[in-house]
């Protein structure tokens, strides 16, 4: 018989109903014992009717435990470089080329006075340059790899010790000593007559010689005779230490006029502490600067003269004035 079954006794009885109670209750704890966060999910099951004519409806709820990730940010770089530099803001120095030491961030992008330089691993890197008298201001700035960016301007005093330029020459550079003087600072201007190429290498070795050697030599030498390939070269091998040497050309109605200037530009070409003073090209067609030999100069030319040696030396230079006869 549907729905019946037999009992111990022999008697037929009616087939109790499923009982759910027991298995909601197993759910419900088993979702509490899980950690995490959760979802909830109702199902509605409906039965066939058991004993009765009437349909049995019974709602379950599933709880699943989800898994949650914690993420963190890390705020951006905001911070610009930071710049030290050797010397610092404020210091006095001595020497006429100064060396910069400079350390930033590693991997940024430097310029050092609008140039462009590479800094190593650590973020450092080293330049040197020339100096003018008094006060001198560099520019320094650093952009990391986040493009923050900062400028510094170190601003440093070149004080030097007395001789620290010394200008060797003949009666062309004897008649401009004043006119030279003025623009050099502390320096010393040997002028003599008829003094030849050669009697410059001597008194180099001389000047070098000294406790304190000077840091530019200005060899203005020429006008007695030719200065020869051979020696320029003798000279500059005892002058390889020497921060800086210039060598000022001849404006002389001599021979050796074209021969001398042309060693003298093609050996400050070889040489990388050599620079060369155009004298001739600003004056070869300006008889009225000249006394009437066509080579030593009057006023005017002594000041023209004086000007050209002081813009090789400093890098800043601005002219004294025009000094009048």
């Amino acid at each position: 018989m549907r729905g019946s079954v037999a009992n111990d006794a022999g008697h037929n009885s009616p087939m109790p109903r499923i009982r759910f109670l027991p298995l909601l209750v197993v759910i419900a704890i088993f979702a509490a014992a899980c950690g995490g966060s959760t979802s909830q999910t109702t199902t509605t099951t409906t039965f066939a009717p058991l004993a009765s004519d009437s349909s049995t409806t019974v709602t379950t709820t599933t709880t699943t435990t989800v898994a949650t990730t914690t993420t963190t940010t890390k705020p951006p770089d905001t911070d610009p470089p930071v710049i030290a530099t050797v010397p610092a803001d404020g210091d006095v120095v001595t020497t006429y080329v100064v060396k910069f030491d400079v350390s930033t961030e590693p991997g940024a992008a430097v310029l050092f006075d609008d140039e462009h330089v590479e800094v190593d691993a650590q973020g450092s890197f080293a330049v040197t340059r020339p100096s003018d008298l008094g006060p001198n201001t560099v520019t320094v700035e650093a952009t990391d790899e986040a493009g923050n960016t900062s400028t510094t301007e170190v601003t440093y005093s070149f004080e030097p010790e007395e001789g620290w330029v010394v200008a060797i020459g003949d009666s062309v550079l004897l008649g401009s000593k004043i006119e030279v003087e003025k623009r050099l600072g502390d320096g010393v201007v040997d002028g003599k007559v008829s003094r030849q190429f050669r009697d410059g290498i001597t008194m180099v070795e001389k000047l070098l010689a000294r406790g304190v050697p000077p840091q530019v030599i200005i060899m203005a030498l020429g006008t007695n005779g030719p200065a020869t390939e051979g020696l320029f070269d003798e000279m500059m091998k005892v002058a390889a230490e020497v921060p800086l040497m210039v060598f000022v050309n001849v404006r002389v109605p001599r021979k050796w006029e074209s021969t001398t200037n042309t060693t003298l530009a093609e050996g400050t070409e070889r040489y990388d502490n050599a620079v060369l003073v155009d004298w001739w090209t600003p004056t070869h067609d300006r008889d009225d600067l000249f006394a009437k030999d066509g080579f030593h100069p009057k006023q005017p030319g002594r000041v023209i003269y004086a000007e050209l040696v002081a813009e090789a030396i400093f890098p800043n230079w601005e002219p004294l004035g025009d000094g009048d006869e």
